[in-house]
């Protein structure tokens, strides 16, 4: 593949970073974290990634929002610090091992939080509180829960109960201090990769996380059997023909009865669930039995050696690797997150090359790899890909990648 010419390679190298947000930290024993994020078109880039560090360990997350950044950049700065406080609160009251521990705070924490986000955010602002008559044509009429809620998101209570409409992923880690142990909660489709170094070039790679959205056979199944004798849920790969995922935080107009839906959570505007959809992808087809998204995690636990590496990446790296085995993604996701130069990566980046239609891009030292990630998987060494992706001429997804040094 030629090289590019210097002068636009410059110019779009530096066009690249002005998109992407990128940080370096070494914290827990010396691991090292490093984060970046790219968007190319949108004002704001709705993927989060955090990590918090607490006496029993770190916990690293990724939230990839959808119609707004709002709930992921909320769920950011609140979600975790509530679970670490869960599971030093379960460990004190049972007696019980951090194991068990951290799957049941993982997994009840999660669902508390998402119904914090409807009762405290909404139904506790009104006076009778969960005792409203929610089907009073009263509350058809918008004006009336503008006056309970506001109807600015400069109004407090109306940003808050905006968290109850807005929607996002999260992909949760939690790491012992030992650095023995890893559990991973997941709630939507971001990815979460163990590698383990097998040889000199190949690694074992693990998924740790599972996706929740209409292309997994299992979300379907469990969608058809929460809900007999209804139409399928699942259409055109998503929930009833508009929500991507089956599982995530917020989005309770999939969640709640279709009066409180329709005219409460409707009135939060911009809504993603606007009227007409209540009336033709709900009411006419027979969806009237929610909840019809989960706010319930699933969690994997694994064990950790010295020198793994962990990968947490949004669902937008995963679309540029779309024609990828699920094998083939994983192993060229680490590969790609570790490699400091070309000859470090296996016999098969050939065939990903391909796949991608470019070459791959070595990193120097002191460059972020979270960084190199993206640009290997997005664009590599065409120069073409690369302005379509730093200069697209369509909506592109937000593509986030953290990348932790065990």
């Amino acid at each position: 593949m030629s090289t590019p010419p210097p002068v636009e390679l410059e110019q779009l190298n530096a066009a690249f970073s002005e998109k992407c947000s990128k940080s370096y930290n070494v914290c827990f024993n010396n691991s090292s974290i490093y984060e970046a994020g790219f968007q190319a078109k949108k004002e704001k880039n709705e993927d989060k990634t955090v990590f918090f560090e607490f006496k029993l360990g770190l916990m690293v997350a990724l939230f990839d929002g959808h119609h707004s950044e709002e709930l992921s950049e909320y769920a950011s700065q609140t979600l975790p610090a509530f679970l670490c406080a869960r599971i030093e609160t379960t460990l004190a009251e049972r007696s019980c091992s951090l194991g068990d521990a951290v799957t049941e705070s993982f997994i009840k924490g999660i669902e508390d939080y998402d119904r914090s986000l409807l009762q405290d955010g909404v139904i506790n602002e009104f006076p009778q509180k969960d005792q409203t008559d929610w089907s009073d044509l009263k509350w058809q009429n918008q004006d009336e829960v503008w006056l309970v809620l506001g109807w600015l998101r400069e109004h407090p209570k109306f940003q808050r109960a905006r968290y109850a409409v807005a929607g996002t992923t999260a992909l949760i880690a939690f790491i012992d201090n030992a650095k023995e142990n890893i559990w991973v909660a997941s709630l939507g489709d971001s990815d979460a990769f163990l590698g383990r170094k097998k040889d000199t070039l190949i690694w074992d790679v693990t998924r740790l996380s599972d996706f929740h959205n209409g292309s997994n056979p299992k979300e379907v199944e469990r969608l058809k059997a929460e809900h007999p004798g209804e139409p399928p849920i699942i259409r055109h790969g998503r929930v009833l023909s508009d929500l991507a995922v089956t599982r995530a935080l917020g989005n309770h107009q999939l969640k709640t009865p279709l009066p409180f839906a329709r005219y409460i959570l409707g009135a939060i505007w911009p809504t993603p669930f606007i009227p007409e959809f209540f009336d033709e992808e709900v009411v006419k087809l027979g969806h009237t039995n929610p909840p019809y998204i989960s706010a319930t995690p699933t969690v994997c636990h694994h064990s950790l050696k010295p020198g793994d590496v962990l990968v947490l990446s949004s669902d937008g790296l995963a679309y540029e690797l779309r024609e990828f085995s699920e094998e083939d993604k994983l192993l060229a996701v680490v590969s790609l997150a570790t490699a400091t130069t070309m000859t470090s990566l296996p016999q098969r980046s050939t065939v990903w090359s391909e796949k991608l239609r470019h070459g791959f891009i070595a990193s120097a030292e002191g460059d972020n790899p979270a960084e190199y990630l993206i640009k290997n998987v997005c664009f590599g060494t065409n120069l073409e890909q690369m302005a379509e992706v730093v200069k697209p001429l369509r909506r592109r997804d937000d593509i986030s990648a953290l990348i932790l040094f065990l």
